[in-house]
């Protein structure tokens, strides 16, 4: 089950995804002003006992969505896909074009991930995290 959702009391369970993804720095406040932002979606993944079990955080920004963020915990249990869907299931109800998203080089199992969704490589930004490692730039296109 997916939701989108405007209620701050899930900001805490967000928070303690945050809190154990490498990839991802977002604090509270900021999760809480994507949340009650009218241009942002947060939806969350609900497990069968009603506990998040994973987010994503994005905007249309017709023609495109972009997306900022997407966790999962526990991993590996099909969450990212089910999440990845409804953002696509969006795309399709929005007419958007492509989805775009960064990722950082270095996290293997994302880039996986993206690849194994439809989305392409389409361009690499040096050094872009703490002047270190790379960030890639991903793509999804959509034909109507």
């Amino acid at each position: 089950m997916l939701k989108i959702i405007n209620k701050d009391t899930v900001v805490d369970y967000i928070y303690n995804i945050v809190l154990k993804n490498n990839y991802i720095t977002i604090s509270k406040d900021n999760i809480i002003k994507y949340i009650n932002d009218k241009y942002h979606k947060v939806v969350v993944k609900l497990d069968s006992n009603n506990s998040i079990v994973g987010f994503a955080i994005y905007f249309i920004l017709y023609p495109e969505i972009d997306i900022l963020f997407i966790a999962t915990y526990p991993n590996n249990n099909g969450y990212g896909r089910e999440i990845i869907d409804y953002i696509f299931n969006d795309a399709k109800k929005n007419k958007i074009s492509s989805i775009k998203l960064e990722l950082d080089i270095t996290n293997t199992k994302a880039l996986s991930f993206y690849k194994k969704n439809g989305f392409s490589e389409i361009a690499i930004r040096k050094k872009y995290y703490n002047n270190k490692s790379d960030a890639i730039i991903m793509e999804k296109t959509f034909i109507y």
